[in-house]
């Protein structure tokens, strides 16, 4: 199942997407086992807590989303920057509940980009785009906002495992353990048959349920 999980996808698009979403499945192993009443706890003054974190991260894949799909249908004569009202706004739902409700609204979005960005062709790969303020210094493409998506994931994993750690939570070898699984979770949501991980949880359910998990 794992070569499955890992072979090439038919266009360049769905692979650099499945990077997004191995990153997500790391981040989701390494939230999934949070108490819920460590979400609004900062750090320290001025850091932002899980929650905080995961508004910025949702947020920014709606507008990573956003601003590619302007990329892909922008006239040439039409600014590369996409205007203020044509942003996303932000939506509490994304971030409302405990940390299951978060990952399940981010795993939403995640599936929201697949959906609107797999498949593209070579073409649309190097449409120009903006990255930042600047207009020339900043010029960018699609495959670079594509890229873009795991990245900025991976980032603020690294920030909620510093932050957790923070809190007084050894990032221990079981934890190492269940980011590995997530990220290949994710591997497998972008290039497996809803059969396949059907078959993945049922294993681990019947798995838990034998230890008494």
């Amino acid at each position: 199942m794992a070569a499955t999980a890992l072979a090439p996808d038919g266009d360049e698009a769905s692979r650099i997407l499945t990077l997004a979403q191995i990153a997500f499945g790391r981040l989701r192993g390494l939230l999934v086992a949070l108490d819920d009443g460590l979400l609004d706890r900062a750090p320290a003054e001025g850091e932002w807590s899980v929650r905080e974190t995961m508004v910025h991260a949702i947020s920014v894949e709606r507008s990573y989303r956003a601003n590619t799909q302007h990329a892909l249908v922008r006239r040439d004569d039409e600014p590369l920057r996409l205007t203020a009202e044509r942003r996303p706004k932000p939506d509490p739902a994304d971030t409302a509940g405990g940390v299951l409700d978060i990952l399940s609204a981010f795993a939403a979005r995640r599936a929201e980009t697949d959906a609107a960005l797999a498949g593209l062709n070579d073409a649309q790969m190097v449409r120009p785009s903006q990255w930042g303020p600047y207009e020339v210094m900043h010029q960018i493409d699609v495959r670079f906002r594509l890229h873009r998506f795991a990245s900025h994931i991976v980032e603020h994993t690294v920030q909620c495992e510093k932050t957790i750690e923070a809190l007084g939570i050894a990032l221990n070898d079981p934890r190492a353990i269940v980011r590995a699984v997530g990220a290949m979770r994710g591997a497998h949501e972008r290039r497996s048959p809803r059969a396949t991980l059907d078959a993945l949880d049922a294993a681990l359910i019947a798995r838990a349920d034998a230890v008494g998990v």
